[in-house]
Parts: structure tokens; sequence; C-alpha cells
């Protein structure tokens, strides 16, 4: 572990703890809070009970790797919004205890604020502070469409046809059978040696895959399978999205409405970004495996473990940009 991750893990825990502190003080001591609340927003016994039980969960977030990322973006919101109260007292002169602050107080008080949400932040590693966004040569990119099924033979099948890569142009098809192997199809070692770094597989295929990819359908042909899908128009997500926003937001509404996630850790602990373009559902699909025939397209109901995310449960074929740092 490298003297950054050290100090961002003693970041977190001390945080955490001062989040866990002082969002059960409000509990504790919710009058002392209480004449800094905004007056349009009503009870202010409500609201700094509010604050103080999300404080104690962001609180706990920050002690846990596997949500650090949230919490540093949530506790980084509610400073934002918490800071509301701050100002109600700057502006009008709020006396605590008895006593009010001259602007020079205030002052500081709003740099210490600012210096937090940078820091916690910072510490959920959700910013460009790590170059992250500046340092682009860092990053393998990946453009090109991911498609998914199931069918009635059991058989889940994943192609990604990638059109622009640090290898260039290739298919690879990450295929679950109905027994749960977990097999790989790659054309070259290097991709293969790649893949299974990242993503687990308990068998290599390498063979030749031939691509017939456009705007509606593909074709995909090599000695193992044949496999053809189209798909409808489907939406477009119009807009570029930063990689926090993938990161948070975006992984949000996709777990909630797909059952999938636009970001995580992989096998060898890379983190990896989905930036979906396109989602379409797909419209028909055949499978050969083997030389026979896969039976019918369904939903993927059991899930492929090939890595931190899951297809789409609906069989889909999504124009994608993937992020892997």
């Amino acid at each position: 572990m490298n003297t950054l991750n050290v100090i961002r893990n003693i970041g977190a825990a001390g945080i955490g703890l001062a989040f866990i502190y002082v969002g059960v003080d409000h509990f504790i001591h919710p009058s002392w809070y209480e004449p800094i609340v905004p007056s349009l927003l009503g009870d202010p016994r409500f609201w700094v009970l509010a604050s103080g039980v999300f404080e104690i969960l962001f609180g706990i977030f920050f002690l846990l790797p596997k949500t650090r990322a949230w919490a540093s973006v949530g506790g980084a919101w509610l400073l934002v919004v918490l800071y509301w109260a701050n100002f109600n007292m700057w502006y009008n002169n709020i006396a605590l205890d008895g006593k009010t602050y001259d602007d020079i107080w205030h002052v500081v008080r709003l740099i210490i604020q600012i210096v937090l949400i940078f820091s916690i932040t910072w510490i959920g590693e959700v910013t460009p502070f790590k170059g992250r966004e500046r340092l682009h040569d860092s990053l393998d990119i990946f453009k090109g469409r991911i498609t998914s099924s199931a069918f009635e033979s059991g058989d889940r099948i994943v192609v990604g046809a990638w059109k622009e890569s640090i290898f260039g142009e290739f298919t690879d098809i990450m295929w679950a059978k109905k027994d749960g192997t977990r097999v790989l199809i790659a054309p070259t070692q290097e991709i293969a040696d790649y893949v299974t770094a990242m993503y687990s597989f308990d068998e290599v295929i390498l063979e030749e895959v031939s691509t017939s990819l456009n705007e509606r359908s593909i074709k995909v042909n090599c000695d193992t399978m044949n496999l053809e899908f189209s798909w409808n128009r489907g939406f477009p997500i119009p807009f570029k999205r930063s990689l926090l926003f993938i990161q948070t937001i975006e992984l949000f509404f996709a777990k909630l409405i797909f059952s999938t996630r636009t970001y995580g850790i992989t096998k060898d602990n890379r983190k990896e970004w989905y930036a979906i373009d396109r989602v379409s559902h797909i419209k028909s699909a055949t499978a050969r495996i083997n030389g026979k025939n896969a039976g019918g397209f369904k939903p993927m109901k059991e899930p492929c473990k090939f890595g931190f995310s899951e297809a789409p449960k609906k069989p889909s074929s999504c124009a994608v940009r993937t992020h892997i740092l």
C-alpha cells in the first residue's frame, strides 16, 4: 500500500468518526443546533435530527472501503446543503449559546467547510485529484458495443464488439454455460491475458472471431459458435458524463433499472467505468453452439459471474465506452 492510500485510509477513518460523533450530538443536544435552521424549512427539530441521521450514515460508509466513494459524494453534498444553516447564522447574526460571531469568524468557517468538501472527495477518489480525468493517457479506453442474451439451452452470452481499443478492432465472447462454466473466446493470447486478468473464467478458447456489425444488428462467427442479434432503435444518452457521475448517480440508476453496474473494481484491482451511449432491446437472436441450436432468446435470470457487473436481465445491446484505470 503506497503512502497516499495510507493517508486516505487514515483520513477516511478520521472523517468517518467525526461525522458519526457530530451526528450523534445532533440527537443528544438538538436544541444547540436548532437556532440556525432556516425558518422557512419549518420545524427545526426535524431537520436537526434528519441531518444527524445522514451524518451518522455517511460516517459509517466512510469507514467501509466498499462504500467510501458513495460516502464522499454524499458527504460532500451534505456539507454543501448544511452550510445553508451556517450562512443563515452569518447573514442573520444568530447567536449560539448567547454569543454572536464577527465576519472574520464566519469567513474562516466557510474556508473550513470548503476544505472539508475537497478533502472528503479526495479521500474517496471521486474527483480529478488523482488525475483520472486529466491523465487521459493513463486510461485504457474501449469503444464499441456490448450485446447480451440468455437462450433456452441455458447458455448466456455476452459479446463485446470493439471498434476502438488498445488492441485495435476486435470481438470477444464471454459465455456462461448451463452448468455455470465460464468461457472466454478471444482472438489472441494478448487479449485473452488482458481480459482474464480482470474477469473470472474457467476456460479460455483462442480462435479467430469474425464480426459483421451495423447500426441495428450484428453477426459473430467463430469455430465454437455462430451468433446473430438484431435490436430496436433504443434510446440514446446524448450528453457526456464525467467518471464521477458514472461512478455515483449513473451507477445507482443502472442498478435500480437494469440490475447492472456502471462502475466497479476488477479482479486485478483496476477501476472500470462503463459509459453507456445508447441502450437497445434485442428483437431477435439466434445462437448455434458447437453446431447445435441454442433455442430462443430469453432474459438473463441467472448471473454469469464474470466480474463485478452483470449483463442487463433483459436481452440488450448497448453502445458503450469503457474506461479502465
